[in-house]
């Protein structure tokens, strides 16, 4: 007696549908750019001894921009967070990272916050430093503006000086792209706004009041 096979069940709709929704979402799936705001190293880094030590406190942010999208305001004034277009990291720390390059560049002053130093009356000036972006936007063919104010005091008791600066700049294109090159242009400006005034505070002698802020400042 010949035993007769059973039928193999045939995979359900919902299987079947199930997978084919899967190979079109990896077929189709949109490449993540990553953008860069912080200056990439194009020459040999500055070597040497630090002239200035610098407590960097972390970078304030607004919530809405302090995630590793994009986030551009189209003409018509509305948001638009952009998942395929990533900050290598998130902004706050973007900006960090832009801000200690522009204070070793421009004044060989390092960050110690995370390995702070305790003040010697023979050893460098040190100071402490706090940056707030206020804004932080780019319309695509139109304007990114970066702002920001800062506070800044020598340590350990010095007074403490607030200033402010903004820059706006052209966006030359109507791209994710041309948006992120004019945010990292603003934002390196911002950082080495912030450089020159710590700069101008290292020069004011002991005893005297500080003026570092630049014309417009605050």
């Amino acid at each position: 007696m010949t035993a007769t096979p059973f039928p193999r069940p045939l995979p359900s709709l919902a299987a079947a549908a199930g997978l084919a929704l899967l190979l079109t979402g990896c077929g189709g799936s949109t490449p993540i750019r990553y953008h860069a705001l912080a200056p990439q190293p194009g020459e040999a880094p500055v070597a040497g001894s630090a002239r200035v030590l610098v407590e960097v406190l972390p970078v304030t942010v607004p919530e809405r921009l302090n995630r590793t999208q994009l986030v551009l305001t189209d003409a018509g004034g509305r948001l638009d967070v952009r998942d395929d277009d990533r900050w290598a990291a998130p902004v706050a720390d973007e900006m960090r990272l832009a801000l200690a390059n522009a204070l070793w560049q421009r004044l060989r002053a390092i960050d110690v916050y995370q390995a702070p130093v305790a003040p010697a009356p023979n050893g460098p000036p040190q100071y402490r430093l706090a940056l707030r972006v206020e804004r932080f936007d780019a319309t695509p063919g139109g304007t990114a503006v970066v702002d920001g104010s800062w506070t800044m005091r020598r340590l350990p008791q010095g007074p403490a000086s607030t200033c402010r600066g903004g820059f706006s700049l052209p966006v030359a294109a109507g791209t994710p792209d041309a948006a992120a090159a004019a945010l990292s242009n603003g934002a390196a400006q911002l950082a080495a706004a912030v450089a020159d005034s710590l700069g101008r505070l290292d020069q004011v002698a002991p005893g005297a009041t500080p003026s570092p802020c630049a014309s417009g400042g605050s």
